[in-house]
């Protein structure tokens, strides 16, 4: 991306990092799965996965990483949430023939409420969108809801002292420090099993070369008393 020059275009990238849109919303969705590969990949092998389960992403993006998922283990169910149109369709693009054969789902979500029933999934995960959580622990909660008692979720973030230095995160973000995220996810029910940093050199979306800190939080739905 071209140097950053004015407001409208920190706003405008604040935006399609929330909901990506249009032709630029594409170019969104490159640079996310660029920059992001490595928390993807540490929040899907924290959850361990084992054959045949059912598992959940909110927020897939474009879906370049989904078939990390399926080299975890034999017979799993992937589903994907997002918000934005344009990536259900990208993702569907991407890994049509899992979808085809019935091993993926993308489906458009509202970012509130999710339609799968009860305890429908053994186990969950999500990378850099608690930013955009408007009823954050009203959404936990529902993330919650859908997961079979004892199933984990793990949540990849970059912590609030690293993303006040961004110059776009001002517009629409919400951020967290680790205790904050432990504190939104306690509150909804979750037990903390885990947190763990991790230390990468990047570009970010604004064109600069930064050393980011993530964080990949592992949460267990407490098992039924």
């Amino acid at each position: 991306m071209s140097e950053i020059k004015d407001e409208t275009q920190l706003m405008e990238i604040a935006k399609q990092l929330n909901c990506p849109s249009g032709e630029y919303g594409i170019l969104t969705a490159q640079n996310m799965a660029m920059h992001n590969h490595n928390m993807i990949s540490e929040a899907i092998l924290v959850l361990g996965l084992t054959d045949d389960q059912r598992v959940l992403e909110i927020g897939p993006g474009g879906g370049d990483h989904v078939p990390k998922v399926f080299k975890q283990a034999k017979g799993l169910k992937y589903y994907g949430v997002d918000i934005s149109e344009l990536m259900v369709l990208e993702s569907i693009k991407a890994n049509q023939k899992m979808v085809n054969s019935g091993q993926a789902t993308f489906t458009l979500a509202n970012g509130k409420t999710l339609a799968f029933f009860n305890e429908f999934f053994d186990c969950a995960f999500t990378v850099n969108t608690i930013y955009f959580w408007n009823e954050p622990k009203a959404y936990a909660q529902e993330i919650m809801r859908v997961l079979k008692p004892g199933g984990l979720f793990t949540v990849a973030f970059a912590p609030k002292d690293f993303m006040e230095k961004l110059p776009f995160t001002k517009y629409t973000f919400k951020l967290y420090s680790l205790e904050e995220a432990r504190a939104l996810f306690v509150s909804a029910g979750f037990a903390i099993i885990n947190s763990d940093s991790h230390q990468e050199t990047i570009t970010s979306n604004a064109g600069q070369i930064i050393d980011r800190e993530f964080i990949i939080l592992t949460l267990r739905k407490p098992l039924d008393e």
